[in-house]
């Protein structure tokens, strides 16, 4: 089972869930230093009150999927923000050593809450990836891609956005080929990160297409026993269990 819910306010920006600091609060201090270096020039901007009201409580939706010890050992804090640019260029979202970001400007603007909760899970799975690397076996990984495959944007992201290419919408061609979206084509990174976002948060045709193309099913095996080794509790039948409206 997964640890007791810890909830209480923290100050005026701050809540405290299973000792995760969800942030709402903006200034440059979110960032890590060498972030605000001219070259990188992370910028961000404060999150409207109506729009924290909404995704504060998909977050911790999102939190109660983790067990409290792996959250206590690898995430510190959670930054709610209106949006987010590295570069010049606008991300929906990114992650540090020990905190993930998320940008939410309005459901009328795409931010679903379906489209916040898998934004944590694909950052936060950057941060489980890079502090646990020898618990995913990548050579089997990218044996499921085709022969030659290189990712084509194997940095962090910004080309594959600046390129428009960055689509999350799963993909029956991109399927066959043992990718689920456009923007996993960019980085064996963002390659997982899809794959995580839709275990905790699925698409609708996510597990009919895990079932249904090989390759994908045997990443998705993959990366469930990656979590296992992480918890117990990351079993497929857990996953599958987030297959419905109400999760």
């Amino acid at each position: 089972m997964l640890s007791p819910v810890l909830l209480f306010a923290a100050g005026r920006d701050t809540t405290v869930f299973n000792d995760v600091k969800i942030v709402s609060g903006y200034s440059k201090a979110v960032f890590p230093e060498s972030w605000q270096e001219s070259t990188i020039h992370a910028a961000g901007e404060q999150i409207a009150p109506e729009e924290l009201k909404r995704a504060e409580p998909i977050i911790i939706k999102a939190l109660k999927k983790y067990p409290r010890s792996l959250l206590k050992l690898t995430l510190r804090n959670v930054y709610l923000i209106k949006s987010l640019s590295f570069y010049n260029v606008p991300f929906g979202g990114t992650n540090s050593s020990d905190a993930v970001y998320i940008t939410n400007n309005g459901e009328a603007n795409g931010y679903t809450d379906a489209y916040i909760e898998q934004t944590f899970h694909h950052e936060y799975s950057s941060i489980l990836f890079r502090d646990y690397p020898a618990l995913l076996d990548t050579i089997a990984w990218k044996k499921q891609n085709e022969p030659g495959f290189d990712y084509n944007d194997p940095g962090n992201g910004v080309g594959a956005i600046e390129n428009n290419e960055s689509s999350q919408e799963l993909s029956a061609e991109l399927a066959l080929k043992g990718m689920l979206t456009q923007y996993a084509l960019s980085s064996l990174e963002n390659d997982i990160n899809t794959f995580a976002q839709n275990l905790f948060k699925p698409a609708p045709d996510f597990w009919n297409i895990a079932e249904h193309y090989p390759k994908i099913g045997t990443k998705v095996k993959l990366l469930i026993s990656f979590y296992g080794k992480l918890s117990p509790v990351f079993t497929e039948q857990y996953f599958r269990s987030f297959n419905k409206t109400t999760d």
